[in-house]
């Protein structure tokens, strides 16, 4: 009977682990602010993403990425688009069962 309690127990257990492992991402991200001019630095932060073991930031037009673009945060720079009074930030995140992207915006005032 000891021996069944111990099995049982360890099954619990196991079934616990794979079930918090199967867990799909949730993706969440904000800027430091609203609206920028050009030279400004745009603050990203997606520490409110769940479930994530990888992240990849990817700038769109008008914007350079300051860090290495695969962490919980990130900044860009503003750089000068000319006709473009926004700029859009993509992220990708991820983890073993699961991925979602999420792209944002930022008016830029000229």
């Amino acid at each position: 009977m000891k021996s069944f309690k111990k099995t049982l127990s360890c099954c619990v257990i196991s079934i616990s682990m794979l079930s918090a492992c199967g867990d799909s991402t949730k993706i969440c991200f904000s800027f430091d602010d609203n609206s920028y001019s050009v030279n400004d630095t745009i603050y990203a932060d997606a520490n409110c993403s769940e479930n994530v073991s990888d992240y990849d930031w990817t700038p769109g037009e008008g914007m350079q990425m300051i860090g290495n673009g695969y962490g919980a945060t990130e900044a860009f720079l503003i750089t000068e688009l000319n006709g473009t009074l926004s700029r859009t930030v993509n992220l990708s995140v991820s983890n073993d069962n699961s991925s979602r992207s999420q792209s944002k915006s930022v008016i830029v005032i000229l």
